[in-house]
């Protein structure tokens, strides 16, 4: 249901004609507003100022439904070339993330003709979740604050492995700690899937699900998720490198977790920090 004001509704009941502005509010999640109207001159409700030099938006239909439902508004945002987004363009900034998390506020208001407010009705409040951007335009999706219905509770997930993610502040694990990542470079034998390195007397599956960063060459920055490790120093990739490696690269080895009990504490030493349940019973023998 829409709320009004008294003075609205008598408005609307009395006159057999007005003019009405769509506002729109963006509310960044560092607390940046923006405030946009389709209206052909900026004006103030409620103490905030609606621009009517920001980008030409259009917008889908909003409606009324009785229940509980997530409904969606689709904007198309076509900024000028002045219009800016946290000092960037507002294409790149959108593009880059600017309004990811935001929310949106669409308002309808009623004018007198000397642009006075009567009152205004708010028809659509939810969160930014999609963003397409082509070269003129950005394509919004946004749903309904509803969607926050969906949220999984409790948060924490009952379960034998970890729930951290290994290197994360919550698993407390250094990633570039000496006794954790290892430095070394590409020997000759190299492919796109296997590395030979100079490392020797690798310990059984401690490389394992962690990666390879490299550092210098044609792939400094490419990382690639290790499958499996021999003790010679080979490490098995689970996705092809874009090119072979060149003999002498330097590249970084980091170990990987299965999550267990047992990899924590003896592995990692850091079993202080373990947040699995390994004693939950398996389904199959729950009473």
């Amino acid at each position: 249901m829409k709320h009004a004001s008294d003075e609205l509704i008598q408005y609307l009941q009395s006159e057999q004609s007005f003019l009405m502005a769509d506002l729109y509010e963006f509310q960044l999640v560092d607390g940046t507003a923006l405030r946009y109207s389709t209206f052909d001159a900026d004006f103030l409700c409620d103490d905030r100022l609606y621009s009517s030099t920001g980008p030409i938006i259009r917008r889908s239909r909003t409606r009324c439904v009785i229940g509980v439902e997530v409904d969606t508004l689709n904007l198309e945002v076509v900024p000028g070339p002045n219009d800016l987004l946290l000092g960037a363009s507002w294409l790149q900034a959108a593009g880059v993330g600017a309004l990811d998390g935001a929310t949106l506020a669409l308002y309808r208001v009623f004018l007198q003709p000397d642009l006075s407010v009567v009152g205004g009705i708010t028809l659509f409040v939810g969160q930014v979740a999609d963003i397409q951007i082509t070269r003129t335009m950005a394509k919004l999706t946004v749903n309904s604050a509803i969607q926050l219905l969906n949220v999984k509770l409790p948060r924490n997930v009952w379960q034998p492995g970890c729930i951290h993610t290994l290197y994360d502040a919550d698993c407390g694990i250094e990633r570039d700690d000496p006794a954790i990542a290892t430095e070394t470079t590409v020997y000759a034998g190299s492919t796109t899937t296997a590395l030979a390195s100079g490392l020797t007397l690798v310990e059984a599956r401690w490389f394992e699900q962690g990666y390879v960063h490299f550092l210098s060459g044609a792939l400094a920055g490419v990382r690639r998720t290790i499958k499996s490790c021999s003790g010679d120093g080979i490490f098995q990739l689970l996705l092809p490198l874009p090119s072979i490696p060149a003999v002498g690269d330097a590249f970084k080895a980091y170990p990987g977790c299965d999550k267990a009990q047992a990899t924590c504490t003896n592995k990692f030493h850091n079993v202080r920090n373990f947040r699995g349940f390994p004693y939950i019973p398996v389904a199959e023998t729950a009473i």
